[in-house]
């Protein structure tokens, strides 16, 4: 792609929510040099497989012959192919096949009311009188859907915001295909997720009010983000905002809360419980906050110095040198006639359920539920919102089992 296709809009379509719960980052963001603005490992595998996606739908590839390509700097492995892919195409093709079918790929659509603002859509497909704007996500780190609880009132759904730009700014860009459409269908596709049970495809069917209701709002955020004093408020939009590293108060804060972090003066000798588990509480709070922006750090600083940059007190170093059989097939028939058994060179292991899961979504296939177990890993520590299945302490555990003896016992009484 060139550098035109590669460039980012300050309102575009990939970071609306964020513009839409933080206005203030904008402004924060332009102080990050452009080069240091998209720098994770992660990002180029994204970028990479949206373009192996274009490749596929197009037919200029087919997945077998995808494994092992080097696609703008990332090489494409087997299981890229068929644990993100390969699921990936086959919900498309649904689409695709549908006759009368006509779509769009990867196509570059301007944001109406806002000089500037424009974006990128994965696929726009219309069949019929109905529209599907639908946003691949190939990450697993986070979980997106199209519909989620709001950040301020979890009994709430917010639709995404990223795909409400692309929704409105494809209708804007191409009048002609939403001649006549009644259903617009926004549509996240992420085959992988680190939730286990997560379903590949979340989507939600939107009105033309309410992509009008949000180019209205979206554009009022707009104009507050270059205002003198826009919002700043941090939350889970923040992950992959470039600009916490250094220049987000909101986030280098805690830095300096921590190096004040004092322990409570207690009143007596033992101190008070309550007083101790509140300071463990905060201490906590700061770690993590603090831990959020390390890897943000650690990979500006890696980034600039690949570039040729000087980070005082940093240079890069040779990573560990691993070693490989320089054939392969070559390696195997030498060592059994060295005298090695087969159990000696090679090994064999089912894949995991998920693994098998997510080649089953790409053929349309079920697997018996029956042959699938679960056991938990151990208990570990989690912030209160995020832990899906508590586990209560022995004090707990304790007064329940208390609670319960006591009604057991007044029911044989009774």
């Amino acid at each position: 792609m060139s550098g035109a296709q590669l460039a980012h809009s300050k309102f575009g379509g990939s970071i609306a929510t964020r513009v839409l719960r933080c206005p203030a980052s904008v402004g924060l963001v332009e102080k990050v040099p452009a080069y240091l603005r998209r720098i994770s490992a992660d990002a180029e595998r994204g970028s990479a497989l949206h373009a192996a996606m274009a490749l596929l739908i197009e037919r200029e590839r087919s997945p077998g012959d995808l494994g092992g390509e080097t696609i703008e700097g990332y090489r494409i492995t087997a299981d890229d192919v068929e644990n993100a892919l390969r699921p990936a195409l086959a919900y498309a093709e649904v689409l695709l096949d549908e006759p009368g079918a006509e779509y769009y790929l990867e196509q570059r659509v301007a944001f109406p009311t806002i000089p500037g603002a424009f974006g990128t859509s994965d696929l726009i497909v219309r069949l019929g009188d109905t529209i599907h704007v639908i946003d691949f996500k190939f990450g697993a780190a986070v979980r997106v859907r199209a519909l989620s609880p709001a950040d301020d009132d979890p009994a709430v759904d917010t639709i995404n915001g990223q795909l409400l730009f692309y929704g409105a700014g494809a209708r804007h860009s191409l009048p002609e295909l939403f001649t006549g459409v009644k259903d617009i269908v926004l549509t996240i596709v992420q085959p992988q997720s680190i939730e286990p049970d997560a379903e590949m495809v979340s989507s939600v069917a939107v009105t033309h009010a309410e992509l009008d209701e949000f180019i209205a709002v979206y554009r009022a955020v707009c104009e507050e983000a270059l205002a003198p004093a826009p919002r700043l408020q941090r939350g889970a939009h923040c992950r992959f905002c470039p600009a916490r590293a250094v220049c987000c108060p909101a986030h280098t804060g805690p830095l300096l809360d921590l190096a004040q972090f004092v322990m409570p003066t207690p009143p007596r000798t033992p101190i008070d419980k309550d007083a101790y588990l509140r300071a463990l509480a905060v201490g906590l709070d700061l770690v993590d906050a603090i831990k959020d922006i390390r890897t943000a750090l650690h990979d500006q600083a890696k980034r600039a110095l690949e570039n040729g940059d000087h980070v005082p007190g940093y240079a890069l170093s040779a990573g560990r040198a691993e070693r490989h059989w320089c054939d392969e097939n070559a390696a195997f028939a030498a060592l059994q006639s060295a005298g090695f058994y087969y159990d000696d060179v090679m090994k064999a292991e089912m894949r995991s359920p998920k693994q098998v899961e997510l080649r089953a979504k790409a053929r349309g296939l079920e697997i018996p539920k029956e042959l699938i177990g679960s056991r938990r890993s151990g208990v570990s520590l989690v912030r209160s919102e995020n832990a899906h299945a508590p586990v209560p302490g022995r004090v707990e555990i304790a007064r329940t089992f208390s609670e319960a003896l006591k009604a057991l016992q007044g029911g044989g009484q009774a």
